[in-house]
């Protein structure tokens, strides 16, 4: 039986992944009682035994089997893999519980848009030592710096727009084709020219 379920599940995840499908699952995990059906959104997978998968996000639906509850997995459809990463990213740098492990790695959030004729970045950081930061952020082979700003609390925020309007309110000037690749790499520096929180490989919503 767990070998039907494992050969199940792989040719659900196959056939989502190669196809287009209309999206059945949104928002945040739904348990229905109604349906019997629990709904998860942006599920990373790991340590699957076709590394193909791993590292990808899927929705996926499970079906509970009679009062109990045990569930199984009947539905995985591939999500928009930038959509599930900034949500992954943001409740990572949300939640104070949470310890991936790697230093300062959850101390920093960035968010990036990139649309034909703009992009914008905007990086957080918190669970700093008061004091005074600038910021660094890196698309393809240009980066760009921010000006020295002093922590409020714990927390600093910077701001990186080729928007005139944006860059008049404060944000650091950046062309409108400074995203490459629809990624962005970004440093938090503290004033000794120490890098207390970085990331690399955020993936930006891109429209039109």
């Amino acid at each position: 039986m767990r070998i039907l379920i494992k050969l199940a599940f792989m040719i659900g995840l196959l056939a989502s992944y190669h196809l287009v499908w209309a999206d059945r699952v949104g928002g945040s995990a739904r348990a229905d009682f109604g349906t019997d059906e629990l709904s998860v959104p942006c599920v990373q997978i790991a340590n699957f035994e076709d590394d193909a998968f791993n590292d990808l996000f899927f929705d996926i639906i499970l079906e509970r089997r009679g009062n109990s509850f045990n569930y199984e997995l009947t539905f995985a459809e591939s999500e928009d893999q930038a959509h599930c990463q900034r949500v992954a990213d943001f409740a990572a740098f949300d939640d104070d519980d949470f310890d991936d492990g790697e230093s300062g790695a959850n101390n920093i959030l960035v968010s990036c848009e990139l649309r034909s004729d703009r992009s914008k970045i905007s990086v957080d950081g918190k669970n700093l030592a008061v004091g005074d930061y600038s910021s660094t952020v890196t698309s393809g082979s240009v980066s760009v710096s921010s000006p020295v700003k002093s922590s409020v609390g714990d927390e600093v925020e910077f701001d990186y727009d080729s928007s005139p309007d944006d860059i008049a309110a404060g944000a650091t000037e950046i062309g409108a084709d400074f995203i490459q690749n629809g990624a962005v790499d970004a440093d938090i520096i503290d004033a000794s020219d120490n890098v207390v929180a970085s990331v690399s490989n955020v993936m930006c919503s891109i429209r039109d």
